[in-house]
């Protein structure tokens, strides 16, 4: 049985990992965008999408059991192959509001869910017209309309700070290397932020995982700092979750993974984003594992290895017997790192599970403000959830205070 990955980066390694660890044999498709990672595959089995007519023309020979979109990249590209090679997929008529937030909010709408107040502006004079007629709503958050990572993102408390933020991004490629043509500005969403996880079959969801976000603002930029799961659920989490299957049913989506962020907000759940792909930027399936019994790519695996297996799943409640933490590990400023001091204390801290990608030596911190994990993650598991919340107040202030990277001047 053949499967085909679509673009497997980021964490469409670790799908790439969990489906080779059951024998599958995987097909590994690059778009043309990606040829250094298609150069650097060394996987049995690579193809790069240069020419569609090939491409179909050798899936078609191949007879795949399904194209999955292995990251963020490879979304629109999988549902689209999958269509026409009449596997299973989301409804394509829903394709574009996937990837496109300003038609994710559109969708939702049509399909009477609540969401966030959005608009799409292209120009300085827009914008303007905008905050005129949207009056006292600040602050906004500005941030480019297809984007990941939060990148780009400036909550804005003027309109000066909103005119600056539009500058900075407007016309300029982003994280997905997409040129930013017009840009998001959105009502200010304040609450808790939570991700849920979910994999479904033809259009039957399976709550996988449900964390809770601490997202702190830092030169007015929206930081994550960790998400910690919620082993069970209040009634608030219990609707919250409730919504984000109704969002994924506005938005077509049927067969495989999604990530979703949503903030609880006074007046109920309101839709950040969904990403029809495992969660990122890490995952590392051990930790996982330990907390829930499984990973999210491994579920995505089961529910196309196994699907009769998988189905079982939906029909039970949603309960974990452990609560697993994981930490964007952040630098307090930037500069080259010397030594990580900081890691030996996390090494000590209750519940410390495992760190994956550690800050080099030698090397400068990257962007601290996007989710890419560029800093490190840290992993952290325990049957206790105040024991957990006690350790990362530790691990907080030894970033935040710069006892965890020791840094020298960057020249």
């Amino acid at each position: 049985m053949m499967f085909v990955l679509v673009n497997p980066v980021s964490t469409g390694k670790a799908l790439a990992e969990a489906f080779r660890e059951e024998g599958a044999e995987c097909l590994h498709l690059y778009d043309a965008s990606l040829r250094h990672a298609y150069d650097a595959d060394t996987s049995p089995h690579t193809l790069l999408h240069d020419d569609p007519a090939k491409t179909i023309e050798v899936l078609a020979g191949l007879r795949p059991a399904a194209v999955i979109a292995a990251s963020e990249y490879g979304v629109l590209l999988a549902d689209e192959l999958a269509v026409r090679l009449g596997l299973p997929h989301h409804r394509p008529e829903q394709a574009a509001a996937r990837r496109d937030k300003d038609l994710m909010v559109r969708a939702l709408e049509s399909a009477g869910v609540p969401a966030a107040r959005t608009a799409s502006v292209r120009d300085e004079a827009e914008l303007i017209e905008l905050l005129a007629w949207w009056d006292s709503s600040f602050p906004v958050m500005v941030k480019p309309r297809d984007s990941a990572g939060s990148d780009g993102c400036t909550i804005c408390p003027d309109r000066a700070t909103a005119l600056a933020a539009f500058r900075s991004i407007v016309d300029r490629k982003n994280l997905m290397g997409e040129v930013n043509h017009e840009v998001l500005v959105q009502e200010f969403l304040t609450g808790t932020q939570y991700i849920v996880n979910t994999v479904s079959i033809e259009g039957r969801h399976l709550v996988s995982e449900v964390y809770a976000e601490r997202i702190d603002h830092v030169d007015g930029a929206p930081v994550l700092r960790h998400i910690i799961s919620r082993p069970q659920l209040d009634a608030a989490e219990a609707e919250l979750v409730a919504y984000v299957l109704n969002c994924l049913d506005a938005l077509g989506i049927r067969e495989g993974a999604a990530h979703t962020e949503v903030m609880l907000t006074p007046a109920g759940p309101r839709l950040v984003e969904v990403n029809s792909r495992v969660m990122g930027p890490s995952l590392a399936p051990d930790p996982y594992h330990a907390a829930f019994g499984y990973s999210h790519q491994h579920l995505v695996v089961e529910r196309f290895l196994r699907p009769e297996e998988f189905a079982l799943r939906l029909e039970l409640p949603y309960l974990a017997a452990r609560t697993v933490a994981k930490v964007f590990l952040r630098s307090d400023r930037p500069g080259v790192v010397r030594a990580v001091d900081g890691a030996r204390i996390l090494r000590r801290l209750p519940g410390f599970h495992s760190i994956d990608r550690l800050a080099e030596i030698g090397q400068p911190i990257a962007d601290r403000y996007l989710t890419t994990g560029a800093g490190g993650i840290a992993y952290l598991v325990h049957e206790d959830e105040d024991l957990l919340a006690h350790a990362l107040g530790v691990l907080h202030d030894l970033e935040d205070g710069g006892a965890f990277y020791r840094l020298a001047a960057q020249d």
